[in-house]
């Protein structure tokens, strides 16, 4: 296994506290705070799709007032690779929302 970025330590760490959102993850880091529009989404979708190749992480997305479900693996690197699912504003139009969750946190 590669040496881990300090971009996908972080999103790990913050994976351990709850099932996160994608346009979460951009904003709730210092390591992150340095980086901004398209790098930063461009960066954290890399970074997350790293860890879930290396099964560090699950994905799942459901409506914002429902239970999310498990996304399958290959649907998940093409929704974390989706630019849109990392701002909140596309669920107006009924997108559902992409959660990623630190499988030592919680694993299905």
């Amino acid at each position: 296994m590669t040496e881990m970025t300090r971009v996908q330590e972080t999103l790990l760490e913050l994976g351990l506290e709850d099932f996160i959102p994608l346009p979460e993850a951009l904003s709730e880091s210092e390591a992150l705070s340095t980086m901004r529009g398209d790098r930063l989404v461009d960066e954290v979708a890399r970074a997350l799709v790293d860890l879930l190749r290396r099964d560090l992480i699950q994905v799942w997305s459901g409506h914002w007032q429902a239970e999310p479900t498990l996304v399958s693996r290959e649907v998940a690197e093409a929704i974390l690779l989706d630019k849109r699912r990392y701002s909140y504003d596309t669920e107006a139009d009924g997108t559902e929302r992409v959660y990623y969750v630190n499988v030592e946190n919680y694993r299905e």
